[in-house]
């Protein structure tokens, strides 16, 4: 029976994770936006251009991560190298995703809010006493949600 040499060393070469490494600033990388041109270090800052879409991108502090520069909207696109090729970044879509949520949830409170105001309006309720009418169901519906 042979049994073979089962060292810490060899068990970790199988099974070691990549370890964390910022992008060199020296190197060119293929684009995330375009996937035809190159990206090519501009000179004397921490940042890329492409040389097909010209699209500039910085190196974030994540390790291996870059975000596009003259993005007009609030949550910047990130994408992670992973030696060849680059991933978009699950957390900024995820974020978004969120505050969308996050949005509707109170779109839908004040939607929920205005029909309840106008149809006791159309039974007849009188004004004064629809606010403590709303205010009794929103109490009841946040403890139903809270359990």
């Amino acid at each position: 029976m042979h049994l073979k040499n089962r060292s810490p060393q060899n068990k970790n070469a199988k099974h070691s994770k990549k370890e964390c490494q910022y992008l060199d600033l020296e190197q060119s990388y293929p684009c995330p936006a375009c996937k035809h041109g190159s990206l090519i270090p501009i000179t004397l800052t921490e940042a890329w251009g492409c040389d097909r879409c010209k699209q500039l991108f910085e190196r974030t502090s994540e390790p291996d991560t870059v975000t596009k520069l003259s993005s007009p909207y609030p949550h910047q696109k990130t994408w992670q190298w992973t030696g060849k090729h680059w991933v978009a970044n699950q957390k900024a879509i995820l974020n978004r995703w969120r505050d969308a949520a996050f949005r509707m949830r109170i779109v839908t409170v004040f939607v929920l809010l205005w029909m309840g105001w106008t149809l006791l309006a159309f039974a007849g309720i009188s004004l004064s006493i629809r606010p403590l009418i709303l205010l009794s169901l929103v109490v009841m519906f946040w403890v139903v949600l809270r359990r």
